[in-house]
């Protein structure tokens, strides 16, 4: 995942989750875009499969073959994007409790 591409994601406004995602992608200036539905609404028009259990917010990202995948489970989604992006110091998680 480039630095420069938009991460796209679906997701419901009452659902703590997709904000507190929303949060981060805000707080670290991570592009986004984002897409107010239900999962299992939009994902089979883009021709993906829903995860299962199909959960808030579902971010759609490329697998290693370049295909789009639909991903939920906001904590690994997280380090990913750490991974990807470079969001925190490697110095500093050293010293985290």
């Amino acid at each position: 995942m480039a630095a420069s591409e938009r991460i796209t994601l679906i997701g419901a406004t009452p659902s703590p989750y997709t904000h507190k995602m929303v949060a981060l992608l805000r707080y670290r200036q991570i592009p986004y875009s984002i897409t107010w539905s239900m999962p299992e609404q939009i994902l089979p028009a883009l021709g993906i499969a829903p995860p299962k259990p199909a959960l808030l917010p579902t971010f759609i990202f490329n697998d290693e073959n370049g295909d789009a995948k639909a991903v939920c489970d906001s904590t690994p989604i997280i380090r990913r994007l750490e991974d990807a992006f470079k969001l925190f110091n490697s110095d500093l998680r050293r010293y985290a409790i």
